[in-house]
């Protein structure tokens, strides 16, 4: 079934108490892969019948996993969490409706939504570790000196993260989307649309596009003192009027931590081997870092 599917046959279906439950099981994982029955009981304050009967919808919503041996125990997956996030969001009132799929990638799920004050806005979903939990391990920076930790919490971090980042940014007044609202693995921000640059057919003038990418890239250096870590031609949105946002922050580093000129010299190496090989630009690697990083004034494209 898919997202669109279950909020609408199962989400609008859900009541305060399987909320309660989800919730119970959600303070248990912190410290279990699953939460033993019992905690489950302590954390939602429910008569052991009641729990037993919203373990059962919830299990006919296919909401949990669970296991029998060496005890009973329940984990969420990621429906159940996505219940949560979304029930959040609609209580705090930052969002109103789900609507459809605009994106659907390796560690992301993206829907347009509205706000009850009728805004349309972007509505992301993270889904770290879906593909490979051992491969985001050793790429994730912000989780490694942990030895345990879910896929769910991965997600959730990197929400976080790419929020705290596009809070930085708006204030830089950044080509990136505007934050709205965080609640676990789940990002709302504003609406935009567009085409990936590694989709985009044809461009009137690249040389053009490259220098403002890189501009872009140099005052969100300086400015607000971020590097993206991660960019290349699937984060950059080349909107209709030939704008652009950069996309997916999660990665992001701060200027002065440790290895981030690595992290800055990957990125640019990114974007220059993409223009290169697409449009034969040809760009010195090194003068590109000097002007991003405000050692030299200007750069020829």
């Amino acid at each position: 079934m898919s997202m669109e599917e279950m909020v609408l046959n199962v989400f609008r279906k859900m009541e305060p108490e399987d909320f309660r439950v989800l919730t119970a099981i959600e303070l248990g994982m912190v410290s279990h892969e699953y939460t033993p029955f019992e905690d489950v009981l302590r954390y939602s304050s429910l008569p052991e019948e009641e729990v037993r009967y919203r373990i059962s919808r919830l299990n006919g919503f296919k909401l949990l996993r669970s296991i029998s041996r060496p005890f009973e125990g329940y984990a969420l997956n990621y429906y159940s969490y996505d219940f949560l996030a979304l029930n959040a969001l609609v209580k705090a009132g930052k969002l109103e409706a789900l609507g459809k799929p605009v994106g659907i990638g390796k560690e992301a799920d993206v829907f347009d939504g509205l706000t009850p004050d009728g805004k349309k806005v972007i509505v992301k979903f993270h889904r770290v570790g879906r593909v490979s939990f051992r491969q985001t391990r050793r790429i994730r920076r912000y989780v490694a000196d942990r030895r345990h930790i879910s896929w769910l919490y991965q997600s959730r971090i990197a929400a976080e993260r790419e929020y705290e980042a596009l809070k930085t940014l708006v204030k830089a007044r950044a080509k990136t989307p505007r934050p709205i609202a965080q609640n676990r693995h789940v990002v709302v921000m504003s609406y935009f649309s567009g085409v990936e640059l590694i989709d985009v057919a044809y461009i009137d003038e690249p040389k053009l596009l490259l220098k403002d990418i890189i501009d872009e890239v140099r005052r969100i250096y300086l400015e607000a003192g971020l590097i993206h870590g991660d960019l290349s031609e699937y984060n950059i949105v080349v909107k209709e009027d030939g704008d652009f946002l950069i996309i997916d922050w999660p990665q992001f580093v701060k200027r002065g931590e440790p290895g981030f000129e690595s992290y800055l010299r990957r990125d640019l190496r990114n974007l220059l081997k993409f223009f290169r090989k697409k449009f034969g630009l040809k760009i010195s690697l090194d003068d590109a870092i000097s002007y991003v990083t405000g050692a030299s004034e200007h750069l020829d494209v």
